[in-house]
């Protein structure tokens, strides 16, 4: 939870993950914001080493949970969301542009591309097209927000999505709920290091207002009544399972079907605060709008097929606010913008000086090879307490190496990773030989803390880049 002084766009501002939209451009004395659009927040190069390790892991992970992996355009004919029925319920909240007389839209979802996916799967293989059918794509999405809501990372118009779709006969849609719930706990767990119980986390169960079914809400009671129960009974099993409490919230549902959102709920100093995380939502309108219901019929003797539209972080954007503010800025090993930083300490003597120089630039160029983020930091003995109160309030680097005198005459390294946890640094000792033996010793330092990454996804993304003008 992060203290009264700072936000997380603050943190992300220090991280260099994003560029502060109301910071002034030099010459041009405009904001960022400015240029960039407001609610369309511009990532920095801290944030695009994060956003693409991040985007890696995703799309590996899910790869192997038996998700295709698609990519589809920004934009798009308006006829493919007035099939969808976005034209009519969603209108307000999209961008609309005309091109020679065509009308198109900025996408402000993902879900109607993924189902013409599935439908040209069906038409080329038929039967073969496995259901249920799980599709992924890392969307980027637009929606209009007021001016006046839009905030830091948490309320943005561009934002990105880990989305999926999954079409599912209707035996199967409890089943595939819970699996998708269990999906999101392992990469809260294993990406971000997050506890996902009792303590912190609750389920919501958006319904409709029966009253408003027809007008607000598409479909019919019956269709509603179903996909509640379905979605109910999912709730239950988590539940029961993982004694998550679960609330019933009327009138909350989206206009196509209910839904369930994770919320990560954090207390500090007795104030309790809540941040929605992912979402699970049922869909029996999409399947008959898309005739999907006519197409499994005849492909796959299927009569009820469902969509299951869920997103394990939700906004990728918001997200990161929330754990930036929740951590105090600080990110796992695999997505901190600076994963090594090097501190010489120089003592004014020129030959042990040259030591330390020689084995700290050979440390950073090792470790580049071997595809880290890292930084060199100069300091002194005098120095040394500001300049690491500076880099920990600042760029925050996972694991930091002390290398001075001793380090350089005793073959020793004095080394200090952050657990995350805790929220505190650690001490150790690293023993060294050569430059390359240090190297190795710390790679494997790395792939401890990478363990957690390989189960879930396979193999750790290793983004490299010299990161030293950024403390």
């Amino acid at each position: 939870m992060a203290s009264q002084e700072k936000t997380h766009m603050d943190y992300a501002y220090e991280l260099d993950v994003a560029v502060k939209p109301d910071a002034r451009v030099p010459i041009f004395n405009r904001e960022y914001g400015t240029f960039s659009g407001a609610g369309v927040p511009l990532f920095s190069l801290g944030g695009g080493a994060l956003r693409y390790s991040l985007y890696e892991i995703l799309v590996k992970f899910h790869a192997r949970r038996g998700y295709f992996v698609a990519e589809t355009p920004i934009i798009a004919s308006t006829e493919l969301f007035r099939v969808s029925g976005h034209l009519d319920f969603y209108r307000e909240n999209m961008y609309i542009f005309n091109i020679e007389d065509h009308e198109f839209a900025v996408k402000p979802m993902n879900c109607p591309y993924h189902i013409l996916l599935f439908m040209n799967q069906v038409a080329k293989y038929r039967s073969k097209v496995p259901l249920p059918f799980k599709v992924f794509e890392v969307g980027r999405v637009h929606r209009y927000e007021p001016s006046g809501s839009v905030y830091g990372l948490l309320r943005v118009r561009g934002f990105t999505q880990d989305d999926a779709h999954i079409i599912t006969p209707g035996d199967k849609v409890v089943d595939t709920v819970y699996r998708v719930f269990e999906e999101m706990k392992m990469v809260l767990e294993n990406i971000f290091r997050m506890r996902v119980g009792p303590e912190e986390f609750r389920v919501r169960l958006s319904m409709a207002d029966r009253s408003r079914i027809g007008e607000e809400y598409m479909g019919t009671l019956q269709e509603w009544l179903g996909a509640e129960g379905a979605l109910e009974e999912a709730a239950r099993m988590i539940r029961e399972r993982h004694g998550i409490e679960v609330v019933k919230l009327e009138g909350e549902a989206a206009f196509y079907g209910p839904k369930l959102d994770f919320i990560m709920v954090v207390e500090e100093g007795g104030v309790r605060k809540e941040w929605q995380m992912g979402t699970i939502q049922f869909d029996f309108n999409l399947p008959r709008r898309f005739k999907l219901y006519q197409l499994t019929r005849e492909s796959h003797g299927v009569e009820e097929v469902y969509i299951i539209h869920r997103a394990l972080l939700g906004s990728i954007e918001r997200f990161l606010g929330a754990y930036l503010e929740h951590r105090r800025g600080r990110l796992p090993f695999t997505l901190a913008p600076i994963q090594f930083a090097i501190i010489k300490i120089l003592t004014g003597d020129r030959e042990v000086d040259g030591e330390i120089e020689r084995l700290a630039e050979e440390l950073a160029k090792g470790l580049l090879v071997r595809g880290f983020r890292v930084a060199r930091v100069e300091s002194s003995k005098t120095g040394l307490s500001g300049d690491v109160k500076r880099l920990e309030s600042t760029a925050k680097p996972y694991i930091t190496v002390f290398i001075g005198a001793r380090e350089v005459t005793e073959g020793r390294l004095d080394v200090r990773p952050f657990n995350l946890e805790e929220m505190r640094r650690e001490r150790m000792e690293v023993k060294y030989r050569s430059a390359s033996e240090a190297v190795e010793s710390l790679e494997n330092m790395a792939r401890e803390l990478e363990k957690p990454i390989v189960e879930l996804a396979g193999q750790a993304p290793r983004i490299p880049g010299d990161y030293t003008h950024m403390t």
